[in-house]
């Protein structure tokens, strides 16, 4: 497998991570944060005072 096929998969997985997350944040409320790295980026699934969930996606 080449460097790009290896970074496309990774990529992949970073996003599926993310929506895996989410759904789990749905349906568990008692999971106020969770992180998710994909190189040089980190995205962060935070609870807010009202229980709503936001994405917020960081460089590093």
């Amino acid at each position: 497998m080449n460097k790009r096929q290896r970074k496309k998969q990774a990529y992949k997985q970073y996003i599926r991570a993310i929506f895996e997350g989410y759904e789990k944040m749905l349906e568990d409320s008692s999971i106020k944060e969770l992180h998710f790295s994909y190189l040089k980026e980190t995205t962060y699934l935070e609870r807010d005072d009202q229980g709503k969930i936001h994405f917020t996606t960081k460089e590093n």
